[in-house]
């Protein structure tokens, strides 16, 4: 069984690729555009990306480029399955399909390259989906003591004051749901909700790739522009950065955000990384 990725518009073909793979016995996540395949790709951790070409937004082929100049992903086996090949596309894919062609070949050829591949894992963390890492968000679910609370809410504020940020809060991953458990200057939307949905956020990648983000201008970057979060918030600054269980799982994330471009730096990542073990401990009392 592997984890796969794959991006196709045409939602006919997509639900045939989808239905194909899975009964080979893959896990099969799907995209319908580019920058929410490589959203896909950092939240997963796939064994396979397989990638059409003409798709809104990002062609395949850019996907595919953007893949290979990340060192926890250029080596990433990818395939291209696409009606027109374009220049280049063989010197960035493992293995080009032309469609038409029958979905059986699609999962032969998708078996032959992971065999090839030997299903290496090719990124630092874990899917948002492990189980481990699920039990051990679980365990920090318990309602906070409300001294613990007043204490967890001063520490955000001082954040937000330290980097100069308009809001800034802390989250505990889960599968879907980022669910804030301290924050400041966030929207009532949000504050009432008690979180968002994971595709809201860049946090599904900070914690799926285990390593800090950190965003100069949100808006113009092509897989979060679009985000709610970046629409509800005028968020264009955004740094953030994992926290950690004592086993070494990711189980949350701290964030700062702001309206303005460029308002971080790395002394933003050193602030927060520097804060992580007071947050934590304030946190880790829930269990």
């Amino acid at each position: 069984m592997a984890v796969i990725v794959a991006a196709e518009d045409d939602a006919d073909v997509a639900d045939l690729l989808a239905t194909t793979l899975s009964r080979a016995g893959h896990v099969v996540h799907m995209a319908g555009t580019g920058p929410r395949a490589l959203q896909m790709v950092a939240e997963t951790h796939p064994d396979l990306v397989i990638l059409d070409h003409g798709m809104p937004g990002m062609s395949g082929l850019d996907v595919a480029r953007r893949l290979r100049a990340d060192d926890t992903t250029a080596g990433m086996p990818m395939m291209m399955l696409t009606a027109f090949a374009p220049d280049g596309a063989r010197d960035v894919f493992d293995q080009v399909l032309h469609k038409p062609i029958p979905f059986r070949q699609i999962a032969d050829v998708a078996r032959n390259l992971l065999a090839t591949t030997g299903l290496r894992k090719l990124t630092t963390g874990r899917p948002l989906n492990d189980p481990e890492r699920l039990a051990a968000v679980a365990r920090l679910l318990d309602e906070p003591d409300p001294v613990d609370e007043l204490a967890l809410a001063m520490e955000i504020a001082n954040l937000a004051e330290a980097t100069g940020a308009q809001s800034a809060a802390v989250g505990l991953v889960l599968d879907s749901t980022l669910q804030v458990v301290a924050s400041v200057g966030l929207p009532d939307l949000i504050i009432e909700a008690g979180g968002v949905p994971i595709e809201w956020t860049p946090c599904g990648v900070l914690a799926g790739n285990d390593r800090p983000v950190l965003f100069d201008d949100l808006t113009r970057d092509p897989i979060f522009r679009d985000l709610p979060l970046v629409s509800l918030s005028d968020v264009r600054s955004y740094a953030g950065v994992p926290m950690h269980s004592p086993e070494g799982l990711v189980v949350a994330s701290m964030v700062v955000m702001a309206p303005e471009p460029m308002r971080f730096s790395g002394r933003t990542l050193e602030i927060l990384t520097a804060a992580v073990p007071r947050i934590m401990k304030l946190i880790d009392r829930r269990r």
